[in-house]
């Protein structure tokens, strides 16, 4: 029998290439990046801790004077408020003590046409009755009013109690009598209405 022919050696297949075409042992992490990463944030947090004291310095007086700032807009926001209010109440009372000093004229013209005498010519009588009304219309024109007085409430701030009526017809404290009237600017008081109060009778012992 003839000799049997040497089988050639197996070739073994070569190592295969690891899956995502890297080499190395699996489960193996490399450090370098990550402590490459930690070491840039451990400069950083080092740098802003490292604040130059000057830098930090204006920045301080920057904020203080933007709150100075604010500070001083708000202010100037109220005063051309009050200024403004100021102005307004100076022009809308600005004839305050001039009409105040009409009021009585006024008065007399009102008691003229009261105590008018009999067989009085009724021609004047109505003339100075239209001449009373333009007044009346004039001083309303520029705001004042009159006050209302009887069947209301005594109010000290715009009535002048200076007399009082024992009644048991009215509650304690009602205006039953304007003796004079009175009148407001607006909304300021010109002049109290004069009044007679209500007051109840004293029990009889």
């Amino acid at each position: 029998m003839g000799k049997k022919q040497d089988m050639p050696p197996q070739h073994q297949p070569p190592d295969q290439p690891e899956p995502g075409g890297q080499k190395g042992h699996p489960g193996v992490v490399d450090s370098r990046a990550s402590s490459a990463v930690d070491a840039g944030q451990q400069a950083a947090h080092q740098d802003q801790s490292r604040v130059d004291p000057e830098l930090q310095a204006a920045r301080d007086e920057a904020q203080a004077n933007f709150a100075r700032y604010q500070r001083l807009a708000a202010d100037f926001e109220n005063y051309k408020r009050r200024t403004r209010q100021e102005l307004a109440d100076r022009t809308q009372y600005a004839n305050e003590e001039l009409l105040r000093k009409l009021l009585p004229i006024l008065d007399n013209l009102h008691r003229a046409l009261d105590h008018a005498p009999e067989g009085i010519d009724r021609n004047w009588f109505d003339g100075l009755r239209t001449v009373v009304r333009q007044f009346e219309d004039t001083l309303q024109a520029q705001g004042v009013s009159a006050i209302p007085a009887v069947g209301e409430k005594f109010d000290p701030s715009k009535h002048e109690a200076i007399a009082r009526e024992e009644t048991d017809e009215h509650e304690e404290g009602t205006i039953v009598e304007e003796m004079q009237p009175g009148y407001r600017l607006h909304e300021r008081v010109l002049r109290p209405t004069l009044v007679k109060v209500a007051h109840p009778r004293a029990l009889k012992s």
